[in-house]
């Protein structure tokens, strides 16, 4: 018989007939007996049974859905018994080489089914098992590494490797949660999570270690990508702040300037020069703007519009900008790819993105548009849904890795001689965010860059828009206005600048003092800052509505940041006008408004 390693037995007592006297209940589990066998012959009881001779001793073996059990016949000559009956079920070294192999290929499948990459070397630091994730994550086969050195530690980081495995293998101390850089075949490097243990022999003697790798790649750069955005974010507020005082400054220097030309017999030489001014502090307010983009404080007008459809239309004007050396590819399917989004803001988004790949081509190339549907799980930036990406890659010279991080951060330009200001890249990067959506830049240097803009799909119709054929001539009018502004330079220039328009004016320097001209006054129209000391320019208007809700009211600043007025501004049921304002933008308004107001009372 085999050797035996544990036994299960239970007793049957049989009388000289073979008849069932008694048996326990170990027996009954055993041979499977289910109703009380006691006074049946065992032939009929338990067909198999060794009941042919019961004169001499017997064994048989009696095969079960469980296992085999044995069966053992004895004389015996106690009372009326003359027979017992033993069974036993053996487990022998077939069987529990049978139950290791099972638990080895269980082992097995969780190794191979593992996410993480699983290896174990011997203490001489050779690989002993090298599972398939760890395949994908190092690139080496298992047909590689098996018997080899230990292959993946960086030179850089062999001293907190031979500590680790000092631990692990000299101490018998497993760790976990250790980060590390390791190498994969191609010679790149690959930030990892490590756990690790010992192994032992039968004797409790170490023999080397297993290692479980996690790969923080991906953890790494949504890391990465979320302290980009903070740092973003801290520095639109801080640009936005610097914009609005500007704005302040440029407001005055285009008021006066646009004032003196209106004098007459001002001679040309003076009228060019005050020309030249007015020019630079357009450009300079242009500047501005675009700073107030970045901060996301610059007024939008969000519509649905058809991406697809925009981007055909555009794709004129970008092959002037990019010049007849870049070949421009536009893939964009027929459907509609409706998104809520400024459409000159996106226009701006496409020249940006269009400019910079034409200076990384001065030697010609490929400029490629296209667009896809795509299907975003939320995150820590995004909300999960269907997203309209559009790539806009080009054959270029590629970006620096050294570089890449730092593209969408204001000011921030490789460019020389002045060809940049700094803030393409930065606007688009604003504009795309402001819309919900994200921007990513993938780059190599010699191969090119593709920039991935995603933007959430809208399911409102789109928005058209009739254009309305521009008046050359400057309106004005005879209607007295309220300004508020705290600014006393602002304030004297924009007051002129009414004036000049045939307007009767009278100024204040805050809320408070407003509210008290108001009740002195018959006023037709305010027009107010709105970051004022005391009573600021929002609720100043609120207060005034409590007393005239039809009087009509009109915002002016450099910065929009209170979210709801923001909201009605865009919803066009407040007007507002962005600082550093124009004698014509402002006399358009201003004469718009107070129609409205004069045809509602009518």
């Amino acid at each position: 018989m085999p050797s035996e390693a544990h036994a299960e037995v239970g007793v049957c007592l049989l009388d000289a007939s073979g008849v069932i006297l008694d048996y326990d209940s170990e027996f009954a589990r055993l041979v499977g007996f289910e109703l009380d066998q006691r006074g049946r012959t065992l032939a009929l009881a338990l067909p198999g049974a060794p009941s042919e001779s019961l004169a001499e001793a017997s064994r048989v073996m009696l095969e079960r859905e469980d296992g085999e059990v044995e069966l053992v016949l004895r004389r015996s000559s106690v009372g009326p018994v003359a027979h017992t009956l033993t069974a036993r079920r053996l487990h022998s070294e077939l069987t529990l080489a049978q139950q290791l192999r099972v638990a080895r290929r269980t082992l097995d499948s969780v190794i191979d089914a593992s996410p993480l990459a699983i290896v174990t070397v011997d203490q001489d630091k050779r690989v002993v098992m090298w599972n398939p994730a760890a395949e994908q994550l190092f690139g080496w086969t298992t047909e590689e590494i098996l018997g080899r050195p230990y292959p993946i530690v960086p030179e850089q980081q062999r001293e907190q490797f031979e500590r680790l495995f000092t631990r692990v293998q000299g101490q018998g101390r497993g760790f976990t949660g250790v980060e590390a850089i390791r190498r994969r075949k191609d010679g790149s490097e690959i930030p990892v999570n490590m756990h690790a243990a010992p192994l032992y022999d039968a004797t409790g003697r170490a023999t080397g270690g297993v290692a479980l790798f996690e790969d923080l790649t991906e953890k790494r750069q949504l890391q990465e990508r979320s302290r980009q955005s903070q740092k973003m974010e801290a520095i639109g507020r801080l640009a936005g702040g610097i914009a609005h005082d500007f704005n302040n400054l440029l407001t005055v220097v285009l008021g006066n300037s646009e004032l003196v030309l209106l004098e007459p017999g001002l001679s040309s030489t003076a009228r060019a020069r005050l020309d030249e001014i007015v020019a630079v502090a357009r450009s300079a307010g242009e500047l501005v703007g675009q700073l107030m983009t970045f901060s996301r404080r610059r007024n939008t007008n969000p519509q649905v519009i058809d991406v697809h459809e925009r981007v055909r239309a555009a794709g004129r004007l970008l092959e002037r900008l990019i010049g007849d050396a870049v070949e421009l590819r536009v893939e964009v399917p027929e459907i509609p790819a409706r998104v809520l989004i400024d459409p000159i803001q996106f226009d701006q988004v496409l020249v940006n993105l269009a400019v910079n790949a034409r200076d990384a081509m001065p030697r010609g190339g490929v400029l490629q548009l296209r667009t896809e549907i795509v299907e975003r799980e939320g995150g820590e930036l995004l909300a999960g849904g269907r997203y309209l990406s559009l790539e806009v890659r080009d054959t270029g010279v590629g970006i620096p890795a050294r570089v890449l991080p730092h593209i969408f951060e204001p000011f921030f330009t490789t460019k020389t001689g002045g060809r940049g200001t700094g803030l393409g890249l930065a606007n688009v990067y604003a504009i795309v965010r402001h819309a919900g959506g994200e921007v990513i830049a993938e780059s190599e240097p010699g191969a090119g860059t593709c920039f991935r803009v995603q933007l959430p799909l809208a399911s409102a119709p789109v928005h058209r828009v009739r254009s309305e054929p521009h008046q050359s001539p400057i309106p004005g009018g005879d209607e007295r206005i309220l300004l508020v502004e705290d600014n006393d330079a602002v304030r004297n220039s924009t007051a002129k600048l009414l004036a000049s328009l045939g307007y009767r004016v009278e100024t204040a320097r805050d809320g408070v003092e407003a509210l008290a001209r108001w009740e002195q006054l018959s006023v037709d129209m305010v027009l107010t800052d709105l970051a004022m000391p005391g009573i600021d320019g929002a609720e100043l208007a609120e207060r005034l509505r409590g007393r005239a809700p039809d009087l009509a009211i009109v915002f002016m600043s450099g910065v929009l940041d209170i979210e709801e007025l923001r909201q009605q501004v865009e919803q066009g049921r407040a007007r507002f006008l962005q600082k550093p304002v124009s004698l014509r933008e402002l006399a358009r308004v201003t004469r718009e408004v107070l129609d409205a107001a004069h045809a509602s009372r009518a």
